[in-house]
């Protein structure tokens, strides 16, 4: 997901987003672990860089509503 689609993205949207990426991303370890893994390994860290895409926006978010007025 590119960070342009995630700025898009409305925040209850993202919120979703970042809960089921990271189910995902448990899945997957426990996937590895209990058998022989997935077809893409490179899906996990692609997933974790979207997480912290998303989890970055949302906290800009997050300070941009926080920042005083200013006169």
């Amino acid at each position: 997901m590119k960070i342009k689609q995630v700025r898009e993205t409305s925040s209850e949207d993202l919120a979703a987003q970042v809960k089921t990426a990271k189910r995902k991303i448990l899945e997957m370890k426990i996937k590895k672990v209990a058998t022989e893994g997935t077809k893409n390994p490179l899906e996990r860290r692609t997933l974790r860089r979207d997480v912290a895409r998303m989890l970055t926006v949302a906290r800009e978010r997050e300070l941009a509503a926080a920042k005083p007025v200013e006169k």
